[in-house]
């Protein structure tokens, strides 16, 4: 018997998938890649290394599947909406399951295993919501959730005896302390964080996002240049990233694409990039909003050059001219 289980590599989807191998089920795990994901914001801290970690650890093999078009528009237009910010976690799952389950077909598995836990999540884990993604993923009965589903219906696999209904967990709720006694039974090393994260749930992030999708500049370039830096909507098509130190002003500059604005202000002053509709106002706004982050001690020239195109510069004595908070995006308003 083969089964595909869904690998964040956060504690409860390596419990779960650990849990069915020792069961002696051939299990391949899936890992879904996000642009949100924040869980580390250094490579080796991220969930895919994490993932690659857990695998290895309780020995199944792992796939990797990267659908950032598709997770772009499902935050553009939820059919379930957003939770607490722009996070579309009901219509999210749905997307997974129904990739899942393409790939299950593929190679002839025969159920999905998730680490979900009943009432965990307030909006996607809930027995409503756990329904809904069932049945729009067109996976009716086939997602065993082994940390639960002693609190659950009996799902088809444990109907058909093909898993041991007796030795599936009654986990539910928020607490972790059960998963974190099943570490050292299921002998689990170098675990993740209980609980991931995602970016979406971040309100100032949020923010970004829905005036990038109320511009209609929300794709995902865009997706993951204005995770850096302080964002400026200069004017409706035209939004700004400022660095706030040496890292982000390398990371921001590194996502130049052609006809981009690219803005410098010394060793010791911001960079800043400029994406959208360029024209001359937007340009000068954005320079004085770059000048207004210089060390008003140690005056500077900004400079300016269009990525792939013209190059120039320019020098702005009016640094206090301009109050940056003008362009900031509102505050993101629940849908």
């Amino acid at each position: 018997m083969k089964a595909v289980s869904l690998l964040s590599g956060g504690l409860d989807s390596t419990l779960a998938t650990k849990m069915i191998k020792e069961m002696g089920l051939d299990v391949i795990a899936l890992n879904f890649t996000s642009p949100f994901c924040q869980c580390g914001g250094k490579q080796k801290d991220g969930c895919k290394h994490k993932a690659v970690e857990m695998a290895e650890q309780i020995g199944v093999e792992l796939k990797m599947i990267n659908p950032a078009a598709e997770f772009i528009e499902v935050v553009k237009n939820p059919k379930h909406g957003y939770g607490s910010g722009a996070n579309p976690c009901i219509d999210c799952r749905i997307l997974k399951f129904k990739l899942a389950k393409k790939y299950m077909e593929e190679i002839g598995a025969s159920f999905i295993i998730t680490g979900e836990v009943l009432g965990q999540r307030p909006m996607s884990q809930n027995s409503r919501a756990l329904k809904i993604i069932e049945t729009e993923s067109g996976l009716d009965g086939l997602i065993l959730r082994p940390l639960c589903a002693g609190v659950m219906e009996p799902s088809i696999p444990e109907q058909k005896g093909w898993i041991d209904r007796s030795k599936l967990r009654s986990i539910e709720g928020r607490s972790r302390g059960a998963q974190l006694d099943m570490v050292e039974e299921f002998k689990i090393l170098n675990h993740a964080c209980p609980a991931g994260g995602c970016l979406l749930t971040d309100k100032h992030f949020a923010a970004k996002v829905m005036d990038l999708i109320a511009s209609g500049m929300f794709d995902v370039d865009n997706s993951r240049l204005f995770v850096f830096g302080r964002y400026f909507k200069v004017s409706k098509k035209f939004k700004l990233a400022v660095g706030r130190n040496a890292q982000e002003n390398a990371v921001i500059k590194n996502f130049a694409a052609k006809g981009d604005l690219v803005i410098e202000a010394g060793s010791k002053g911001p960079t800043a990039l400029g994406r959208g509709e360029l024209n001359d106002d937007n340009r000068g706004l954005a320079m004085k909003i770059v000048a207004h982050y210089c060390r008003k001690e140690e005056p500077q020239e900004v400079r300016y050059s269009v990525y792939g195109a013209e190059e120039g510069s320019a020098h702005t004595d009016s640094i206090e001219e301009i109050d940056p908070s003008a362009f900031v995006a509102e505050d993101y308003k629940r849908r």
